[in-house]
């Protein structure tokens, strides 16, 4: 994964500098497919999980927090306010 100063290093070079992408590649330690995802997106994406985290402790009670979240909305409900 790119960091932000690599991306914008990238980018001075080719933009800037004119130099090619391969070229850049090469110098930098990159492949041309990263480089040319770094021309392609001006702020490069942030991370990504591919599968929500576990939460162990909190499962076996995310039922009763639910619970108590649903009667804080239909208590306020009554007290007249949205």
């Amino acid at each position: 994964m790119l960091t932000v100063d690599h991306n914008e290093l990238i980018r001075c070079k080719i933009l800037i500098d004119g130099l090619s992408q391969r070229d850049v590649a090469k110098d930098l330690g990159h492949s041309r497919k990263t480089v040319a995802k770094a021309l392609e997106l001006r702020i490069p994406p942030g991370y990504r999980l591919s599968q929500p985290q576990p939460r162990p402790v909190f499962d076996p009670f995310k039922y009763i927090i639910e619970a108590w979240l649903e009667r804080n909305r239909t208590a306020r409900a009554f007290k007249g306010q949205p």
